[in-house]
């Protein structure tokens, strides 16, 4: 219990400056006061804190909700992974570990939401979606532009098109060009469909100072895509590990309470 909570304080620190305060300067309309070096620095420093919890400390730390929101920023805006009430200990001779699910959509990794499964690769996913969030200057889901609704769809087909830089916020004066494409790699290998097929927050720092080449992406990235809840109904789709399309059956249905229990806990504490 010790080394746990002395990994948990690596992380955390109390600051009267919340991410949510990061979340309106540069996730909000108008302009940004968070330059370039700043939101770079935000993401190299949740990953180094992602990479103690999850290979330094004595005791593995899974974090099960990492988000924008979950972020403190010190007066120097410097990042610290917050909100432990989540976390789980982790065994990391194990494969993989059936928990219910916990968590924020927009957030969740596949084989998490659909399966319970759990490994240090959720927070791994979770860490990909904050950066995209973080170079774009937008909420993961947003329904302001037709066409830019889910980051990952608008990323994916800029970055196949050869243009990734455009997903970089335009309210920027100015970024580096190198930073943001190392990042932008890292962000679509975090997020891929295969918890396997996802690198160790270790490389991913090493990814992003640039001591190990980001290599290129080959692969949509896999994520929950919509949830409808209307009248008791909920309606789930997503793509699966190859980056396909596909869906499951509505949860408040016999078939699916039957195989698909994890479901409806993330309704219940996934939002």
């Amino acid at each position: 219990m010790v080394a746990a909570l002395r990994a948990i304080s690596h992380c955390w620190f109390m600051s009267a400056w919340r991410m949510e305060a990061w979340t309106m300067l540069c996730l909000g309309k108008g302009k940004s006061s968070l330059d370039w070096p700043t939101r770079f620095e935000i993401c190299l420093g949740v990953a180094r804190g992602l990479s103690y919890l999850h290979e330094e400390s004595s005791i593995r730390v899974v974090h099960r909700d990492i988000k924008a929101s979950n972020i403190l920023l010190d007066a120097n805006l410097n990042p610290k992974i917050s909100d432990f009430g989540l976390a789980k200990l982790y065994d990391d001779q194990k494969t993989h570990v059936s928990t219910k699910v916990a968590g924020t959509f927009g957030y969740l990794a596949p084989e998490y939401a659909m399966r319970g499964h759990m490994t240090e690769k959720i927070d791994v996913f979770a860490f990909g979606v904050v950066v995209l969030e973080t170079l774009a200057g937008r909420p993961n889901y947003s329904t302001e532009d037709e066409n830019k609704v889910y980051i990952f769809e608008w990323v994916w087909e800029l970055y196949e098109n050869n243009h990734p830089l455009d997903m970089v916020d335009q309210r920027l004066e100015e970024f580096d060009s190198e930073e943001a494409l190392r990042a932008i790699k890292v962000s679509l290998l975090c997020t891929q469909g295969s918890p396997h097929q996802r690198p160790s927050m270790s490389r991913v720092v090493a990814m992003l100072t640039g001591d190990v080449e980001a290599p290129d992406v080959v692969t949509k990235p896999s994520y929950i895509t919509e949830w409808q809840i209307t009248g008791g109904n909920t309606t789930y789709m997503s793509t699966d590990v190859s980056g396909q399309p596909s869906s499951a059956p509505r949860p408040n249905s016999p078939s699916s309470r039957t195989s698909s229990p994890f479901l409806s806990s993330v309704m219940d504490e996934g939002r």
